[in-house]
């Protein structure tokens, strides 16, 4: 793949059909129902010149400066390139300065989003759309190109949709460090999910071997990833954690939080008496959700992320549910009715999920033997990764996203996220329908349309 000139795109069926309930939402892009496929020989000649805006949504992952670079390389000496500072918030308010490849070229193979900076605003209101507009036309914009993840996608077809009037495009990049952004052969992972774990896997190597060196103390160490397990499952799988979870294998059994205890407490036990009364446990952020019986409490929390009022989600919620949650340490009580993110979602991060395990399995353990010595250590691994600098495959990947995407943006193309395999296929760009990966989601007890996440079992 040339990256000095843009690429040219054919197109090919899609290997699935939009929902008809879901396509009936869209006015201008029911043609979207094919990929592109980077053409050869010939590259894409722009005759004339275009203005493109580029903007972070949602939180960091190690890369996203290549992709502007990249973008702006694409742009340079024939094309206006503007950044959008602070996510769609920013994008909202007009908030766009002028970019150079000067500007950006110093940020090349450098972790963060401090370039633009991000947001995770969500655009839910005709009030949103319309300012967007306005921007557009105060900027004369060509194309709009979104660097996020499943949300921030979900935000960019609907705003191509509504921007396809002005003729101003809307192009996606493929971000989340949760990894649960994956379409092959399209695209395998999303871009910062290898660099970050390999910022968690050298952290719990390092607990590893401490806990081997002093022989004592059970870390708990909960990982990044609300709804997908892919975190967990390669640093498990990479660091031979004593144990780790992937919420999808639990729900799938139908494990409850009294099984899951029994679990772990069980393996301690068997360990110690193995002469081995020490080691690692490895769970992901969105555990919790998971489980049946905790599942149900969290559907059952009404919860306006305006109005923040616990008193008001506890009343909400069904004699049953009142006593799960009544059955919760105080600090998980309060956790759990806090604010939702702009998404609707409870603030896992927030949530001290292996703390709470730690005091569940050391109750667990003293009423098996109530002289049993247990000290368990938590851990929660997260925004360590999250703007770490790119390894040498983001670096590469984000540089390839970032020219297949200006040059869809070139091309005139709206409604699709770059795709390439840079692993097994790297001289094939594609262009993927983002509306070919929307699917029905329960929020906040609403049913939305949202891009669907992938799990560790899809």
């Amino acid at each position: 793949m040339n990256q000095a000139h843009c690429l040219s795109f054919i197109e090919q069926p899609f290997p699935s059909k939009l929902n008809p309930k879901i396509q009936s939402l869209f006015g201008s892009l029911k043609q979207n129902s094919f990929a592109l496929l980077e053409s050869t020989p010939q590259p894409f000649q722009t005759t004339t010149s275009k203005r493109l805006a580029v903007c972070f949504s949602g939180g960091p992952a190690p890369g996203g400066h290549n992709v502007i670079v990249a973008i702006a390389k694409l742009c340079e000496n024939h094309h206006n390139l503007f950044g959008v500072m602070g996510g769609f918030g920013g994008l909202i308010k007009g908030q766009l300065k002028p970019l150079t490849l000067t500007d950006c070229e110093s940020y090349y193979n450098i972790g963060g989003f401090d370039l633009l900076k991000t947001d995770r605003t969500k655009l839910t209101k005709q009030a949103h759309y319309d300012a967007i507009k306005q921007v557009v036309k105060q900027h004369q914009l060509d194309a709009i190109i979104i660097i996020g993840g499943d949300d921030s996608q979900t935000n960019a077809i609907f705003l191509a949709d509504a921007l396809a009037e002005l003729s101003c495009s809307v192009i996606g990049v493929p971000k989340t460090i949760d990894g649960d952004l994956r379409y092959p052969p399209y695209l395998p992972i999303s871009f910062g999910f290898y660099s970050a774990c390999d910022v968690y896997i050298e952290l719990i190597n390092n607990l590893i071997r401490d806990t081997q060196s002093i022989q004592k103390y059970w870390h708990f160490v909960k990982l990044m990833g609300r709804t997908s397990g892919h975190i967990t499952h390669y640093v498990g799988t990479k660091t031979k954690a004593d144990l780790f979870f992937l919420g999808e294998y639990l729900a799938k059994d139908s494990m409850t939080l009294s099984d899951l205890v029994k679990h772990i407490g069980d393996f301690i036990l068997k360990s110690t008496h193995n002469k081995k009364p020490y080691g690692v446990i490895c769970i992901p952020e969105g555990l919790l959700e998971w489980l049946p019986d905790i599942k149900q409490l969290i559907n059952g929390l009404h919860l306006d992320p305006a109005i923040g009022d616990s008193a008001m989600a506890f009343s909400s919620l069904s004699a049953t549910n009142k006593t799960i949650l009544q059955q919760f340490p105080a600090y998980i009580q309060n956790q759990l009715l806090l604010e939702r993110d702009a998404h609707g979602n409870i603030q896992l991060s927030r949530l001290e999920t292996e703390r709470l395990l730690i005091d569940l399995v050391k109750h667990y353990l003293a009423e098996q033997d109530p002289n049993f010595s247990f000290h368990g250590i938590p851990h929660f691994y997260g925004y360590e990764g999250r703007c770490t600098h790119p390894n040498s495959f983001d670096a590469n990947f984000c540089t390839q996203l970032g020219h297949i995407a200006g040059s869809l943006a070139l091309n005139g193309y709206t409604g699709y996220m770059a795709g390439i395999d840079p692993t097994h296929n790297p001289n094939q760009a594609y262009g993927i329908p983002i509306a070919q990966l929307l699917t029905h989601e329960t929020r906040n007890n609403n049913t939305v349309v949202v891009v669907k996440k992938t799990t560790v079992l899809n």
